[in-house]
């Protein structure tokens, strides 16, 4: 009865907000919680769950997992707003069941925020984790890695029958697997980015979490994702189950790569740009297939998924051609610059800095991405700092050199002169 009247209240209030032009991704949920705290524990019996958490990537991922469940053929649902809290995951759920509880679709793809995971952990039903990586972000919310790290790692044990899809790059990530009695699925990338790529000067995870030993690298992709190894405790970098074994092409808008899916050796294209989504695009293989999808539905998916909004989206505005990436963190933001630097054709860069709730108050972190080389480019023609803390960055990139341009600050009540 109580299911009932949650999925009752939680339509009405969605009703209501829709018909008042709100979102109504999350209310609908609050309300829905207070009528039955475990609601979700029912919502998600008779469905297939993967989620997808973790610090970088979780909604590029959700996206490529939808494209292979499409091409599966499979019914699916996604909180596809970005609703990622236990209150929009709440919602979701609800508008995608009947309203005595019971779920319409046979998949559901659950992007959950990695603080969030402990709560919705407890009530969810879950048959897949796709950990996508941790890096530190945005201290005043989420703290420390550690505290990332060990959050991710109670919510797993809460899910014992969930297959649980790892990072082998990452040692922090990868150290979960000493630690839960789950089964373990890794992906990963044997190979360097750049050949030239050395440690960054500024790491997230530069001593062994286990003996507090300084790791030494074989390889290094980004940050601290790489071939790591203690040579005092012994912990490494596992052989991976789905790995990305050469990169042929890394282009503005798609990869080429050779990868290894539990020793099915494929040509794969992945249709996005940035070398930092070949992560996505194997720990999204490696998902899909323990959700039982096959190997050439993946592949197809990989090459045909559309990114999600502000991950490298493209589109048109008037004469010009415009390239959105977000970025919330030092790892992701210095990614972003490799990718610009790669980038052939002049271009205008627009640097937009905020500090609302979801992006975190503190916008020091700035101050730790990488800019080397991207204002030696002849081709960044002109550039611009905009957003709430539009001085914080206009100062940054100063600090930083922008090679005799001048710095076009636009404050957010002028954003039509961009």
């Amino acid at each position: 009865m109580r299911v009932f009247l949650s999925c009752l209240v939680c339509r009405f209030v969605h009703f209501i907000l829709h018909k008042m032009g709100r979102g109504a991704t999350t209310m609908p949920g609050r309300v829905a919680l207070k009528v039955k705290r475990n609601v979700l524990s029912d919502l998600s019996k008779n469905v297939k769950v993967i989620i997808v958490t973790g610090t970088n990537g979780k909604t590029t991922s959700c996206r490529i997992i939808e494209e292979g469940l499409k091409k599966a053929g499979k019914t699916y649902f996604i909180n596809k707003s970005g609703a990622n809290l236990i209150t929009g995951i709440t919602s979701s759920f609800i508008m995608n069941s009947t309203v005595t509880g019971k779920n319409k679709y046979e998949y559901a793809i659950v992007e959950c925020d990695e603080n969030a995971f402990r709560e919705v952990s407890r009530y969810i039903h879950c048959d897949v984790v796709l950990v996508t990586n941790v890096f530190r972000d945005q201290l005043d919310r989420y703290g420390e890695v550690t505290h990332t790290l060990n959050a991710i790692k109670e919510s797993i044990k809460n899910l014992p029958d969930a297959v649980i899809c790892l990072d082998a790059d990452c040692s922090l990530t990868y150290s979960i697997s000493r630690d839960v009695n789950n089964k373990i699925v890794t992906f990963g990338v044997d190979v360097p980015f750049d050949e030239n790529a050395k440690a960054p000067e500024i790491s997230d995870a530069k001593y062994c979490i286990f003996c507090k030993h300084e790791y030494d690298y074989t390889y290094h992709t980004f940050g601290h994702l790489g071939g790591f190894v203690c040579k005092n405790c012994g912990y490494k970098r596992p052989k991976p189950d789905f790995t990305v074994t050469e990169i042929h092409e890394l282009a503005q808008n798609h990869s080429v790569v050779s990868a290894n899916f539990n020793s099915d050796n494929r040509l794969v294209k992945i249709n996005i740009g940035g070398a930092y989504n070949i992560y996505n695009a194997i720990g999204c293989a490696a998902g899909l297939s323990c959700l039982g999808i096959d190997t050439d539905t993946i592949i197809s998916a990989l090459d045909t998924f559309n990114g999600a909004f502000g991950r490298m989206e493209q589109f048109n505005a008037g004469d010009h051609k415009v390239n959105i990436i977000l970025v919330k963190n030092p790892a992701g933001f210095t990614q972003t610059m490799n990718f610009i630097k790669s980038v052939k054709d002049d271009f205008t860069l627009v640097l937009s800095l905020n500090d609302n709730a979801a992006d975190g108050r503190d916008v020091s972190w700035i101050w730790d991405v990488d800019f080397a080389g991207i204002f030696e480019k002849d081709n960044v023609k002109e550039l611009y700092v905009t957003g709430k803390r539009c001085y914080d960055m206009a100062v940054r990139v100063k600090y930083e050199g922008v090679g005799g341009r001048k710095i076009n600050v636009i404050e957010n009540e002028d954003y039509n002169k961009l």
